[in-house]
């Protein structure tokens, strides 16, 4: 995949998508690396500056993860994250996350827009065949998030991951473009 275009913007209705850049690293790091972030993520580590700017050189930088930072256009507040990644190009197929700041998003139906604004982009921008996620069993939010966009539950995947010291179930959910609302 090539490197989104800096000024690429994705406009919903409450929320705009930019491209992620080097000085939104203090957030990021800020959003990432808060504990109910951390207790929803598969790689549980604290991530640093240095890692994260490596993440966006090798990564970000080179299209092979496309990253956006997700703002309220009201007030032009950034609210968190969301990313293509995994990209198999020959399967026309990516991976999809997010993450947010929760005091200012909960209960606002942030998480839903992105989820729509990612899907468009995937879909319709991109040309994807499949867009997928995995998301922990116990992350009622998330579950209930990508059921709402219309993401069918492909596997349950029981005591997957060992992550803190208990084993946690794993929900595989993927998505064709005629899956939305369903």
């Amino acid at each position: 995949m090539k490197p989104v275009d800096k000024d690429f913007i994705i406009k919903g209705e409450h929320i705009y998508l930019r491209p992620i850049t080097q000085a939104d690293t203090e957030l990021v790091l800020r959003w990432r690396n808060a504990p109910e972030v951390v207790k929803n993520f598969l790689y549980r580590k604290e991530i640093t500056a240095q890692e994260h700017q490596s993440w966006l050189e090798n990564k970000v930088f080179t299209g092979q993860v496309h990253q956006f930072v997700i703002v309220d256009a009201a007030d032009d507040t950034p609210l968190g994250s969301v990313y293509l990644q995994n990209f198999d190009e020959e399967n026309n197929k990516a991976e999809w996350g997010l993450f947010l700041d929760g005091d200012k998003t909960r209960g606002r139906g942030v998480g839903t827009e992105v989820g729509n604004l990612i899907w468009d982009y995937a879909f319709d921008t991109l040309k994807l065949h499949k867009l997928h996620s995995r998301v922990l069993a116990r992350n009622k939010p998330c579950v209930r998030m990508n059921e709402k966009l219309g993401f069918p539950q492909e596997a349950y995947l029981r005591d997957e991951l060992l992550l803190d010291g208990s084993y946690e179930d794993l929900i595989l959910y993927g998505a064709l473009k005629g899956d939305r609302g369903q």
